[in-house]
């Protein structure tokens, strides 16, 4: 069946407006234009409109949304698993906001009187960190990295991260003609191992192998690579493993 695209924008609950935006950011082509200029859409459409929204919904950038969807080995059904994941992560934090206005407007009307350790209890300003507390959070170095990065001042925190950009940048490779293998390349892959040791927790190979792997799998963390380079996640998982091989 062809949507219109006052149809598929209904549908969405979005404007026409938005939906040629998305065309023409790459974000949503129509699958048919028709002789007279209008869009048209199909199913598939429908369900890419989807995910961008599922994106949206969990605040990803637009910008972002393209180039996790443009990868080569983008999979809906995996996306929709982790959607489903931060979605429900996002509900039980929404949940225990709920308990929190409800237990204040208690006590603000003199029904009952809240704990100290009551007051702010939902509140979450640091990004992932109810997932990877979920993934990690029983392991010596997720406790080791909590305790080292509570101890930086705020300044050294900033250079920390600048340090890590560098050689993120360096890691990824500013030449698409050079090879996962270059020594250059190596080189960074070392440095961002001693930078882990250094500032986080006590990492080898093996670990270095599975924060690779999760650079691809996950779009969120794939994006800061793909930012950079075309590919950039899947190139350096590539130099990582071939390091690790060493």
């Amino acid at each position: 069946m062809a949507y219109s695209i006052k149809q598929i924008a209904d549908l969405a609950g979005v404007t026409t407006r938005t939906i040629r935006y998305y065309d023409q950011i790459g974000l949503l082509a129509p699958v048919q234009i028709g002789g007279n200029g209008y869009r048209y859409y199909d199913r598939g459409s429908l369900l890419r409109l989807q995910q961008i929204m599922f994106y949206r919904e969990l605040d990803v950038p637009l910008q972002d949304i393209q180039i996790i969807m443009s990868q080569p080995d983008f999979d809906p059904l995996d996306a929709m698993e982790k959607h489903r994941s931060a979605l429900m992560n996002r509900r039980q934090r929404l949940d225990r906001l709920i308990h929190t206005v409800d237990q204040t407007i208690h006590t603000l009307k003199g029904e009952s009187q809240m704990k100290e350790n009551e007051i702010f209890e939902g509140f979450d300003e640091t990004q992932y960190e109810e997932e990877a507390r979920q993934r990690w959070g029983s392991t010596a170095a997720y406790a080791e990295s909590q305790k080292r990065w509570g101890s930086y001042s705020a300044d050294k925190k900033e250079a920390i991260k600048a340090e890590g950009q560098e050689i993120t940048l360096r890691m990824v490779g500013a030449d698409e003609r050079v090879k996962a293998d270059d020594p250059q390349i190596q080189a960074a892959i070392a440095d961002y191992m001693s930078y882990i040791n250094r500032y986080f927790y006590a990492i080898d190979k093996e670990m270095m192998r599975n924060l690779a792997d999760m650079w691809v799998a996950d779009p969120r963390f794939a994006v800061n690579y793909e930012r950079i380079r075309k590919g950039g996640a899947a190139f350096v998982r590539e130099a990582v493993h071939i390091f690790c091989a060493g």
